[in-house]
């Protein structure tokens, strides 16, 4: 039977403060050479540079995945999120801006039917994600199908995906990327899969906690 041993970086907290040891934990897993596109969820492109300039060197390309045009309804993000001298080193380093793909987990027509007490499938898939391990592995799995779904990362192939709870770093994760429309397909090679957690906070926190936008999933709005 073959079987590996791995160390995986479990976090008291979630949060940015765990960034720096996020990005050296996926420094010595990438150095490895069999993964070849590292994801970032980075909404203003700065933990995506700090990705790829302490990964400078490795034979990996970086794909900076931000938040789209529709994110405008939300009053605190103005787009693009990934603007002036940040956009410009990212591209200086060859790092691959996602910015146009909407959300694969909540920019859809079914997921803002929630308001209206309708529980649609990507919801429930989205809540069974923050419920295993918060808000950074949830954003780290959309963050793989929204940059294969674009074509920025090829599919079926382990990607390293790196996202956070509000800013920054907290999860790290190693994963097979697919089409949206694959994740539950009947062919396993098509099929989405978590091979590896490279990092993960213990304690989770939710939506309202960390302040993401004012739409809710939890309360009728009209």
């Amino acid at each position: 039977m073959i079987c590996m041993r791995r160390e995986v970086l479990f976090f008291d907290n979630p949060g940015p403060a765990n960034t720096n040891d996020v990005i050296e934990a996926v420094k010595e897993r990438a150095k490895e050479g069999d993964i070849g596109h590292i994801v970032v969820a980075s909404i203003s492109g700065k933990t995506a540079l700090r990705v790829a300039q302490q990964l400078r060197g490795l034979n990996t390309s970086i794909v900076c995945v931000s938040g789209p045009p529709s994110w405008s309804i939300f009053e605190e993000y103005v787009y693009p999120m990934v603007k002036g001298e940040i956009r410009e080193k990212l591209e200086e380093l060859k790092v691959i801006i996602v910015d146009k793909t909407p959300s694969t987990l909540s920019d859809t027509i079914e997921y803002g039917l929630a308001r209206y007490g309708y529980i649609p499938a990507s919801f429930v898939v989205a809540e069974t994600l923050l419920a295993i391990g918060g808000y950074g592995l949830k954003t780290a799995v959309e963050a793989i199908l929204m940059a294969t779904d674009c074509g920025a990362i090829p599919a079926y192939t382990p990607i390293i995906s790196i996202a956070g709870t509000g800013s920054g770093a907290d999860t790290a994760i190693v994963a097979k990327s697919t089409y949206p429309p694959c994740v539950f397909s009947k062919d396993s090679n098509k099929r989405f899969q978590l091979f590896e957690i490279i990092a993960m906070p213990r304690v989770k926190k939710w939506y309202k906690e960390i302040g993401i936008g004012e739409f809710s999933f939890y309360e009728t709005k009209t």
